[in-house]
């Protein structure tokens, strides 16, 4: 496990990164940056981490381009060796970009072979400015679970899938590779705020703040943090008592995401007294 904020100025101690070096600098921002000016070129540094399972991976990246097929770059979570590049080098890596605009979850097989195992929401980097914090989880039942927070902050994160793989459970190197094709792209992918921790599960359900009755048909709940977006739109997750069961649907307020709507099947009077259930929060 490790952590690199590069807030030293260097990478090349606490930890030291390896590969194609002299591609990199730590910007005056103390942020990884790419360095390379070759046309249709990739590059790679990576550092050892040895952690692979029951593991938690977060880091902050800004690509300030539109991604595509050869312009992309792809973080290494577990390497069987330092050299990323290489067919016979194993591991997962969560690629940012390629043709549709997506943070998706890959698996490299001994072979050469990629496989995506993970298809994030297409379009969603489809701008010229990519701002993300990127926090991938695998637990004891080594399920995956790949978030991002488009406002690069983390307190927003969502849910862009879960998978279960267990192809390779031991690692060497963590890495960052990245592909590009014209000047267009020199320069311009940025890393910080790089941390290779345990996963420690979350137990405790998040308060409820408050819940109230806004029209006859619709309730309205709000969390004290902030909550996984897919849980928490999930109307099957709560019951409602006083025979209203289940909400016909559960929505996330387009400002808050703790704040969840509630729309009821049919009408209630305003002075009910309601019990909310939750389930799976």
């Amino acid at each position: 496990q490790f952590t690199d904020n590069f807030s030293d100025g260097n990478f090349t101690v606490n930890p030291a990164w390896g590969g194609n070096t002299s591609d990199w600098l730590v910007n005056p921002a103390l942020q990884l940056q790419s360095y390379n000016t070759v046309v249709n070129s990739t590059f790679y540094l990576s550092t050892a981490n040895t952690l692979a399972t029951t593991a938690q991976w977060d880091l902050y990246a800004n690509l300030t381009f539109n991604p595509s097929s050869t312009n992309y770059a792809d973080v290494y979570l577990t390497a069987s060796a330092r050299d990323i590049t290489l067919n016979t080098t194993t591991g997962y890596f969560v690629r940012i970009g390629n043709t549709t605009d997506e943070i998706s979850l890959y698996r490299k097989d001994a072979s050469g072979v990629v496989t995506k195992i993970i298809d994030g929401v297409d379009g969603v980097l489809n701008t010229s400015n990519n701002i993300m914090k990127i926090r991938v989880v695998r637990n004891a039942a080594n399920v995956w679970t790949l978030s991002r927070d488009l406002t690069g902050t983390g307190s927003s994160y969502f849910t862009e899938g879960t998978v279960t793989d267990a192809t390779f459970t031991t690692s060497a190197f963590f890495g960052i590779f990245i592909k590009q094709s014209t000047a267009s792209f020199f320069q311009r992918h940025f890393f910080d705020d790089i941390q290779v921790q345990p996963f420690v599960p979350d137990v405790t359900p998040p308060a409820i703040v408050s819940a109230n009755v806004i029209t006859a048909t619709t309730v309205d709940v709000l969390f004290i943090q902030t909550v996984d977006l897919i849980t928490l739109q999930t109307a099957s997750n709560y019951s409602i008592s006083n025979g209203v069961g289940i909400p016909s649907s559960s929505v996330s307020d387009f400002l808050n995401i703790s704040l969840v709507h509630h729309s009821l099947l049919e009408k209630r009077p305003l002075q009910t007294i309601l019990q909310l259930t939750d389930h799976a929060i």
